[in-house]
């Protein structure tokens, strides 16, 4: 497939919302129509609608798909309504309508996921300190309703990012990395957004790399060019011999990342795609293990520490009041003992991490060596015994657990 040239996003030209909404494929844009949903969503008392993530930064990535365009990046969306009864409301309406809703999006145009979060002003101010909320008060835009809501967003600097939260951009960018390894060369479109996810999350390598030093630039490129200079030099002799390749291998797929959201959006045949995400998978393992510190323990024993990271108390409780969100809840018991191993969602992350260490350190298609089998049965998420079996579990406990449910996730 040749590069597509770039194709401008139609929400830049800051268009009013049409009332009532406009689903449908022949709405005035792509975003119009799939930012109408979330309108919809949001039901009638909607205060305003805030558009972030990179469809807000200018840094959204579109291609021509069967004539027409169509864009990969995820559409992140904040709705500001009055109370909390609304938010409730309002997310029970997304929930509803997550059934059916991918086909309806790629219809529009959207080849990715919606997500939409519903805040009050109030809940606008007190957003967390995460690089997600650094950029939604750089760079958000309301694009219906009162534009008066961003002044309530609190202003984080990088240095009030914790640890954890870095931690979590770091894990949340393995999970896009297991989604991406389950492209079908039989679906173009797929292949092309599991090539975005695969480019994502080795971009925001570099913002793990920057927030680890208490900075982050604004924008890819200028995070980029910062990790280069300031994180790159002497990164690879910090590390253990098994990871010093992926910190080699990070400034080529920096470069690919930023010509891809320059435009230059084309499929690898499947070895070279193959390729790429082992080389990927790499440079993701060489961040986790320089953003974990120093130290003698293996791979498998760091990801089980890393995974049991959260205090006790905090385990045990979660132990005690979490329920299944996938079925049959656990017996108290069974719950207590996967306390031990860290909190759900910690466990969930660390069986992310263990499939793709094994899968860095594997010399041909990924496997479980034995070290990584021990490590993913203490972390009690999966029983499978071959590594494309505990990628489809991981992947479906990390929807299912962590995000409620608001990734489809085909394969799983």
């Amino acid at each position: 497939m040749e590069p597509q040239p770039p194709v401008k996003s139609p929400i830049a030209l800051a268009r009013k919302f049409a009332e009532p909404p406009n689903a449908t494929a022949d709405s005035a844009s792509v975003l119009d129509g799939a930012l109408a949903i979330a309108r919809e969503w949001s039901g009638e008392r909607c205060i305003a609608l805030v558009l972030a993530g990179s469809h807000a930064t200018g840094e959204g990535v579109w291609c021509v798909h069967e004539g027409r365009p169509v864009t990969l990046s995820d559409l992140d969306v904040y709705a500001v309504l009055p109370d909390e009864a609304a938010c409730r409301s309002a997310a029970a309406r997304a929930r509803r309508g997550h059934e059916g809703l991918a086909p309806r999006l790629l219809a529009l145009g959207l080849a990715a996921p919606l997500e939409t979060c519903f805040r009050t002003p109030a809940g606008l101010a007190r957003l967390p300190a995460r690089p997600g909320t650094i950029e939604l008060a750089r760079r958000g835009r309301v694009v219906f309703g009162d534009a008066g809501v961003l002044a309530s967003l609190p202003r984080w600097s990088a240095t009030d990012v914790s640890r954890e939260e870095t931690t979590l951009l770091l894990e949340n960018r393995g999970f896009e990395l297991l989604l991406a390894r389950a492209a079908r060369p039989s679906d173009p479109l797929g292949v092309l957004r599991a090539r975005h996810a695969l480019l994502k999350a080795a971009a925001d390598l570099a913002a793990v790399l920057a927030l680890a030093h208490g900075e982050l630039p604004d924008g890819t490129a200028a995070r980029i060019e910062w990790a280069r200079m300031r994180a790159l030099p002497g990164l690879a002799a910090r590390l253990p011999l098994e990871h010093q390749r992926g910190a080699e291998l990070l400034p080529g797929l920096w470069d690919t990342a930023l010509a891809w959201r320059r435009g230059a959006v084309v499929a690898l045949a499947a070895p070279e795609a193959s390729a790429e995400w082992t080389a990927a998978v790499q440079a993701w393992c060489a961040v986790w293990w320089a953003l974990h510190g120093e130290g003698s323990d293996d791979s498998w024993a760091r990801a089980l520490r890393v995974a049991a990271r959260a205090p006790m108390r905090r385990r045990a409780r979660q132990a005690l009041i979490t329920a299944s969100r996938g079925g049959a809840t656990a017996p108290l018991g069974a719950r207590v003992r996967a306390a031990l191993a860290g909190t759900p969602q910690h466990r969930v992350n660390g069986s992310a991490a263990v499939l793709l260490i094994a899968a860095a350190l594997s010399s041909g298609p990924p496997a479980l060596p034995v070290g990584a089998l021990r490590a993913l049965r203490a972390l009690d998420v999966t029983r499978a015994a071959d590594w494309d079996g505990a990628r489809r579990d991981v992947v479906r406990a990390w929807d299912l657990w962590v995000l409620d449910g608001q990734r489809t996730v085909a394969d799983a």
